[in-house]
């Protein structure tokens, strides 16, 4: 081969090198920008995962329970303890 075609060989190898990292670089850059996004997107949630566990851990409070059942269901305290007990079948 003659240099001038081992020239064009290097230069068509450098072009493509250089395309290579460019492409490289901003597929680097979308990915970052979406790990980004989905790092928000996990914050986000685990800030209402902790809201959630908060309403949740207030809701299931004795006094809101017996006060859900007086209103909702009308339950009341029975005034006497009643025991009932069953006979043992085997």
């Amino acid at each position: 081969m003659t240099n001038l075609h081992w020239l064009m060989l290097l230069i068509v190898l450098v072009t493509g090198s250089a395309l290579t990292v460019i492409y490289v670089k901003h597929e680097s850059r979308v990915l970052f920008t979406e790990l980004r996004q989905v790092q928000k997107k996990q914050d986000q949630q685990v800030i209402h995962w902790g809201q959630l566990q908060l309403q949740n851990s207030t809701l299931v409070t004795q006094a809101n329970v017996e006060s859900m059942a007086r209103k909702k269901l009308n339950m009341m305290l029975p005034e006497s303890i009643q025991i009932v007990t069953l006979a043992d079948y085997e």
